[in-house]
């Protein structure tokens, strides 16, 4: 059984993805979520196999809620933009499903979960990778059952430490599991 969360601010969204996966059997949906908060939690409680991940979400946008969730889970965007899907591959997404899609593109994204289900992929490849010349706005910090997003213009330093970064903001400093490294390595073309 393929446990499922799905992500999304719209409910037309959300009862279509609904829909076509009560069709397949194999599936269970474990969580529906509105915004990207709610998404973070749903995966944290609910431990699934696949979310179905909005990029544009209130609160925390997709590609940050991709950084919070964990490898473990496969990730299928599902969004109206196709200008961030190179982005989404580049974030090890199983797949892209550009909006309206019907039933035949959805049993491929499918397919495609069924051979990723279960990979652990490397941490490194779930950050949310930005095109050359772009810059974060702001950093997504996950802190036991807390998320704080700290605004890259309000922050002091950041300090390599092992396996973490140190984020120092208005006289707080947060560990973020994430190299240095790899966060580098993400920008890079």
């Amino acid at each position: 059984m393929i446990r499922a969360v799905i992500a999304d601010d719209e409910e037309l969204a959300r009862r279509i993805l609904r829909e076509y996966l009560e069709k397949e059997s194999g599936i269970e949906i474990v969580a529906e979520c509105t915004n990207g908060f709610e998404a973070v939690k749903a995966v944290s409680e609910h431990r699934p196999d696949v979310i179905f991940l909005d990029v544009q979400m209130p609160k925390l946008d997709g590609f940050e809620v991709l950084e919070l969730i964990g490898r473990e889970v496969a990730v299928v965007f599902v969004t109206a933009f196709d200008q961030y899907a190179m982005r989404a591959f580049d974030a090890a997404a199983v797949d892209y499903l550009l909006k309206p899609f019907g039933l035949d593109r959805f049993r491929e994204a499918l397919k495609r979960i069924g051979q990723r289900t279960g990979e652990v992929r490397p941490s490194e490849l779930r950050t949310a990778a930005r095109p050359a010349g772009e810059y974060l706005e702001r950093i997504v910090v996950k802190d036991a059952t807390k998320v704080h997003v700290i605004p890259v213009g309000k922050l002091d330093y950041a300090e390599a430490q092992d396996d973490y970064v140190a984020l120092r903001s208005d006289g707080k400093t947060w560990l973020k599991q994430q190299t240095i490294a790899s966060r580098e390595a993400a920008r890079q073309p």
